[in-house]
């Protein structure tokens, strides 16, 4: 008899909607493809919810907020970063300077970013809590990466790694957003002219210490 009340039991605590379990990875892609079209002002749970064809609920158990919810969905899509050995700081720098640019040329990745950097004058603190979550990785490769070059006495050793990737990212990001040609363009020429040039620019600054009278090529 009692074991006829705990089956029925069991029963009634399985009926219902079953859990579905690719809710986190479609909320996480909405969110992203919210904040791409729509900037901070129109990222909320209620547009995430309809374009991920997920309740609220769903949504409010696993972040507190929209804030949350947006660095999940930065940090879900975030470029993978090891550090690089090419050999040579300069081809080191390259790689990476190219895969950031590709990251701003992805679709709604590359929107996302770009716009939190342009919003960030308005809402520091989310990037600055992006910067530590996202980028933390890549700030880790980079040190690396420079530590390897002052080691093969290519770079002084007070050399900032934080410096030179900002620099890379900063310069890539300016020329996606002066050259823009629509989402996912690709890659051209043009592009890996200005990436080279650009490694060559900040290479030379890094190595330079007369900032009064300047430095050689």
């Amino acid at each position: 008899m009692s074991t006829s009340r705990e089956t029925a039991a069991g029963q009634r605590r399985t009926a219902g909607r079953p859990r579905d379990p690719g809710v986190e990875s479609r909320v996480l892609a909405a969110a992203l493809d919210v904040y791409a079209d729509h900037g901070w002002s129109g990222f909320t749970f209620d547009a995430i919810a309809r374009r991920s064809a997920a309740g609220k609920a769903a949504l409010y158990r696993r972040w507190q907020n929209k804030e949350e919810l947006l660095l999940a969905a930065l940090e879900a899509h975030a470029m993978v970063v090891e550090p690089i050995d090419t050999g040579t700081v300069h081809d080191d720098l390259l790689v990476v300077a190219r895969e950031l640019f590709a990251v701003y040329l992805q679709g709604s990745v590359g929107l996302a970013s770009l716009r939190l950097f342009v919003e960030a004058r308005a809402h520091p603190d989310l990037l600055a809590k992006s910067w530590s979550r996202v980028n933390a990785a890549r700030v880790r490769a980079a040190r690396t990466m420079i530590r390897r070059a002052v080691e093969r006495g290519e770079l002084p050793p007070d050399t900032s790694a934080t410096v030179l990737l900002e620099a890379l990212s900063g310069g890539g990001m300016a020329h996606v957003l002066a050259t823009p040609a629509g989402p996912d363009r690709g890659m051209d020429e043009g592009d890996e002219r200005f990436l080279a040039a650009l490694v060559d620019l900040v290479l030379r600054g890094a190595r330079c210490r007369c900032p009064r009278s300047g430095c050689g090529s």
